[in-house]
């Protein structure tokens, strides 16, 4: 009898430090969040790390979900194609309503907004097209045309160029772990690849042809390294240490991943910050998947583990709100000129703070969780 996929407690407590991380990345430039930077040294809004974080886990669940298919897979590529045809089709499958249904509904909601506001420039054509491109992989791309051309839709939709880099990862590696003929080969590839991106292909592709933050080139290597870390798992490695040396290494890694890179100079972040987030996402992901109880800080665990849960419809959703929270506070139906600078800001950031978590818990309960339900 089949085993079922473990459930990470602390992988879902990651996901939420890493969505807090988002949010405080944000604050440099969204606007409800300016009540913040008046009171929150700008070195506390490095948050970039998160997305290594989120890529890492991405590679880790993904790799580790699709393990007890490949355990009978012994033939050449073809016979193995053949044999997985069911399972493969079902894993995109799956893939499809984990996704596309949310970035619909954010979609019409940022379609909705950029409408009353009668944004510019035209912004419909490249705001229909987005869900597709993020299927497919392409959007990642996109998102470096749309900043440069201030296209005001990306300020909403912007979050998902990540789903698109793992969009190009779904298609292709189910396809990767079945050329593979044993899973030493898998964790010999996958580390290979994670090596390579992270070590060479990323630092170099940004030191010579610009730091272009939305590539592929640049986030890949944590999916690849979270693929190693599956198959390391699934070989039976451990990790042998106390809950207290867990605890440390990992605020330890938090620590690297936050604030490293703000500390160098322009060329040493381009070559060496990126490897460090890497590095240490991976690693922190490595910790809580091997050492039980490694990502237990200060009481947070109900709130990490309550965003791990929501991190989809979290990180989908903040900057549509935020937009239209800066609108509507900015415009109609707000008393700002009776308030002072600092209270305009206080409750302009409360009420967006109150909306995101309204529209998290909507957006979960009513269409992620049962779109995941209709894709298994």
């Amino acid at each position: 009898m089949k085993q079922p996929v473990k459930f990470f407690d602390d992988i879902e407590k990651l996901r939420g430090f890493a969505c807090i991380l988002v949010l405080l990345q944000h604050l440099i430039w969204i606007c409800p969040y300016y009540f913040l930077i008046s009171i929150v040294p700008s070195w506390l809004s490095i948050g970039s790390g998160a997305v290594h974080i989120f890529f890492a886990i991405s590679g880790f669940v993904i790799t580790y979900s699709l393990s007890n298919k490949l355990e009978n897979l012994n033939g050449d590529f073809l016979e193995n194609l053949k044999n997985s045809r069911d399972w493969i089709s079902k894993f995109y499958s799956k893939r499809f309503f984990r996704i596309f249904p949310l970035v619909l509904v954010v979609t019409i909601i940022c379609g909705a907004y950029l409408q009353m506001i009668d944004a510019k420039p035209d912004w419909q054509s490249a705001l229909l097209r987005s869900p597709f491109e993020i299927l497919i992989g392409t959007f990642n791309n996109s998102v470096e045309t749309f900043v440069s051309k201030n296209i005001i839709y990306i300020s909403g939709m912007g979050p998902f160029w990540t789903l698109a880099v793992e969009a190009q990862f779904y298609m292709l590696w189910p396809l990767v772990l079945i050329f593979c003929k044993n899973d030493n080969q898998r964790a010999t590839v996958s580390l290979s690849l994670g090596l390579i991106f992270a070590l060479f292909v990323t630092p170099l592709s940004n030191l010579y042809l610009g730091d272009h933050y939305y590539w592929t080139s640049n986030n890949v290597a944590e999916l690849f390294l979270g693929s190693f870390l599956a198959c390391l798992y699934k070989s039976g490695f451990k990790i042998n240490l106390s809950k207290t040396e867990a605890n440390f290494f990992s605020l330890f890694l938090v620590f690297a991943i936050w604030f490293y890179s703000s500390a160098l100079k322009d060329v040493e972040k381009v070559f060496f910050g990126n490897i460090v987030e890497i590095v240490s996402s991976v690693l922190l992901v490595m910790l809580c998947v091997f050492s039980e109880g490694s990502f237990s800080f200060f009481g947070l665990n109900k709130i990490f583990t309550y965003l791990g849960q929501r991190s989809f419809s979290f990180y989908s959703i903040q900057l549509t709100l935020a937009n239209m929270v800066v609108w509507f506070t900015n415009s109609i139906y707000f008393p700002k000129d009776s308030l002072a600078r600092e209270e305009f800001f206080f409750y302009q950031f409360l009420i967006f703070l109150g909306l995101l978590l309204t529209c998290t818990e909507l957006l979960y309960r009513f269409i992620e969780r049962p779109s995941r339900r209709l894709g298994r």
